[in-house]
């Protein structure tokens, strides 16, 4: 299946410290003493999703994956349709980069978005990627 991919590379030190920025999380929820109210402002600020707010975009997170370790372009490589593009990615990371995150265009939701770097995102720009048979 073809698609397209947001590729973003960055710098986090672990797979945990990358998905505490990548991937949503939910705060404890209310105790059954909590008032509607208290229970009301809980649900409108979770879940909590650092990256989403730093781009400022709809996002699904069941079409995001964050990569992390040595093998992350060897993964990238077998996703990408142009070889060349691999070449464009590492080109744009930083030496200290140890993170890709592909935003993958299903997690957009349909919406028209400009994706951009974020202050701990690198953006590498959009690729045609082949996801084999889903």
């Amino acid at each position: 299946m073809k698609s397209e991919v947001y590729i973003f590379v960055g710098a986090f030190g672990s797979r945990e410290q990358a998905c505490a920025y990548t991937e949503s999380w939910w705060e404890p929820e209310p105790d059954d003493s909590a008032s509607d109210e208290e229970y009301r402002i809980w649900e409108d600020r979770n879940p909590i999703w650092q990256m989403r707010e730093d781009l400022g975009v709809y996002l699904d997170s069941d079409f995001i994956e964050t990569i992390f370790g040595p093998d992350r372009f060897d993964y990238l490589r077998t996703l990408l349709v142009d070889s060349a593009d691999l070449d464009r990615v590492i080109n744009t990371a930083d030496a200290g980069a140890d993170t890709i995150v592909l935003i993958f265009k299903e997690a957009l939701g349909g919406f028209e978005n400009t994706l951009k770097s974020t202050p701990i995102l690198t953006y590498c720009g959009v690729f045609s990627c082949d996801l084999g048979i889903l």
